[in-house]
């Protein structure tokens, strides 16, 4: 049987990594620091936005709102929600996804 794409992988337009780590830029995120996050995840995983792994087990998305401004900043990994996420919580997020936690 021929494996069917969701529809959530079909709303990209090049292939994505094994993680889709994708981090709120919006407003409300970026107002406690959804810039440091997203460096931090830059630092961790070693592509910028838009980039995937040369492993292939990660790629990096800014997104413009994850609809969690109430508990801002918000991560999206895997269509896992992580909120709030601080820089220092960004190395523990991508040790748990290395290991498969």
């Amino acid at each position: 049987m021929e494996a069917v794409a969701s529809f959530y992988d079909m709303l990209h337009l090049a292939p994505v990594g094994k993680h889709l780590v994708e981090v709120c830029t919006n407003l409300s995120c970026a107002l406690v620091g959804a810039q440091q996050v997203l460096e931090g995840f830059e630092r961790e995983l070693g592509v910028r936005p838009g980039e995937t792994s040369p492993d292939g087990e990660f790629t990096l998305h800014a997104i413009e709102c994850a609809g969690g401004c109430g508990r801002a900043v918000v991560v999206v990994v895997d269509e896992v929600y992580y909120e709030p996420v601080r820089p220092q919580d960004v190395p523990g997020i991508v040790g748990e996804l290395r290991r498969g936690d």
